[in-house]
């Protein structure tokens, strides 16, 4: 709007301008030649009563004017007669009125500079009875009036732009006003979690009307995401409880029937055994679900106390190694690296534990043998942290991000048995960022991954 605006003045002003100026001159042009055909007919008026001379003498002496010279010369150019405005001072002294006079000039009337003065000549042939054929010159000096008008084109251009300057600041004043609501819808947005849907509603009184309904547009746009995130959590929470219960009876009565079948058959103790081993896995699926939905609720109750990192990684590690052990044909590949003395974090223990075992499991499960896992602990600016170094094929850099979402694999023809139920990262975020610490990932296709936990020392 600024810039049109000064593009439109800017044109305003230039086309005032040359307007003005060309209006003033045609009447300047229009005045000369005025005088110039007014002349002949007064010498001839005096003429009638008094010789040819001095009637130019007298016409020449009423016609002039302190701006206003005039002269009389023949075909040959000698001098008949001038007037007394040539011999004032200002025109003597300047050296204008000898500039005058020995300029050339066409018939006709012209505009132009002699030295820093501006005149509007008028040449024109003089026949007068008793007269040789002469040539009459008027000379009307403009200086000032031109000067007037820069002047005042000058004032139509600063009053040009001082409304420019006027209507940019109002502008900027309005849109300013008529964004800060915008801006503050901005900011909310940026600070919405699934978590505070509710917490951010816009109330907006003194905004315009446009703003005003994308402001109902968006609470109601809140209000509909709390509404299906909390129906998404209460149904995650409602059929893991509910799937649990009578999962967890088909386990036990499974594991009850292999251990007494003495009399089943081969086939059908090995469809137990695969039934068992299935059900198991859902169940397990079914808990993590459960916790899952408990820490997106809230409700997940954690029992926060200072604990010995050192000693729940080494746990950890014992835990890891008696699942994977039993089927492995090498020693432990476990490879801990604890700096002394061992910082205290405030955890909850069983559940960091559970969360160290995750990653570990992970590890071991990705890093083919006899690669070592590698289990780090150092502490850096008031943090300590626990990092786990596989030999895997790693994690390409754009799926990193989304290895902590529910369900996520990066290879999607890996099967269950080799990737797990998919929430276990999901958990291991969630279960650290609630002991208010941080988990994060560096990895490189080919060279393994690290993930680090860190936690407040």
């Amino acid at each position: 709007m600024v810039l049109a605006s000064l593009v439109a003045i800017a044109a305003m002003t230039t086309w005032m301008s040359w307007r003005t100026e060309q209006i003033l001159l045609a009447s300047y042009r229009q005045q000369v030649v005025m005088v110039a055909d007014r002349f002949a007919e007064d010498v001839r008026y005096y003429n009638a009563i008094m010789p040819a001379d001095e009637a130019l003498h007298r016409v020449i002496d009423h016609r002039t004017t302190g701006d206003l010279g005039m002269w009389v010369t023949t075909a040959q150019g000698d001098l008949l007669a001038q007037s007394e405005t040539l011999n004032m001072g200002s025109w003597q002294t300047s050296g204008v009125a000898a500039d005058l006079l020995r300029i050339e000039l066409d018939e006709g009337v012209e505009i132009r500079p002699i030295q820093a003065w501006l005149f509007v000549i008028c040449v024109e042939p003089l026949r007068i009875a008793g007269l040789p054929n002469a040539i009459l010159h008027i000379a009307n000096d403009i200086t000032a009036e031109y000067q007037g008008l820069q002047q005042l084109i000058q004032m139509l251009w600063l009053t040009g732009l001082g409304m420019v300057t006027l209507l940019a600041a109002a502008c900027a004043v309005y849109i300013r006003r008529t964004l800060r609501p915008i801006r503050r819808l901005n900011h909310l947005a940026s600070q919405v979690t699934a978590e505070t849907l509710n917490d951010h509603q816009l109330n907006l009184r003194a905004a315009p009307t446009e703003v005003q309904e994308l402001a109902r547009s968006y609470n109601l746009m809140l209000a509909r995401l709390a509404q299906a995130w909390a129906q998404q959590k209460r149904f995650a929470n409602d059929i893991s409880h509910e799937l649990r219960t009578p999962l967890s009876l088909v386990q036990g009565y499974l594991e009850s029937t292999l251990r007494r079948g003495s009399n089943l058959t081969p086939p059908q103790r090995q469809g137990l055994e695969v039934a068992a081993v299935e059900t198991n896995r859902t169940v397990h699926l079914l808990t993590e679900l459960l916790d899952l939905a408990r820490i997106d609720n809230g409700q997940l109750a954690l029992k926060l106390e200072p604990v010995d990192l050192k000693e729940v990684v080494k746990e950890a590690i014992a835990m890891a190694e008696g699942d994977h052990l039993p089927t492995a044909d090498a020693a432990s590949r476990i490879v801990l690296d604890a700096q002394s003395p061992a910082p205290m974090v405030k955890a909850d223990r069983p559940k960091l534990r559970s969360v160290l075992v995750e990653l570990i499991d992970n590890a071991l499960r990705y890093s083919p043998p006899p690669q070592p896992v590698q289990v780090k602990l150092l502490t850096r600016q008031g943090w300590a942290m626990v990092q786990v170094h596989d030999q895997g094929p790693g994690i390409p850099v754009e799926c990193q991000d989304a290895v902590f979402d529910p369900f996520y694999r990066v290879d999607e023809s890996r099967s269950r048995s080799t990737g797990g139920s998919g929430l276990g990262l999901t958990l291991v975020r969630s279960m650290v960022e609630a002991m208010a610490g941080q988990v994060s990932l560096r990895s490189q296709p080919g060279q393994g991954c690290v993930f680090t936990i860190s936690l407040p020392i």
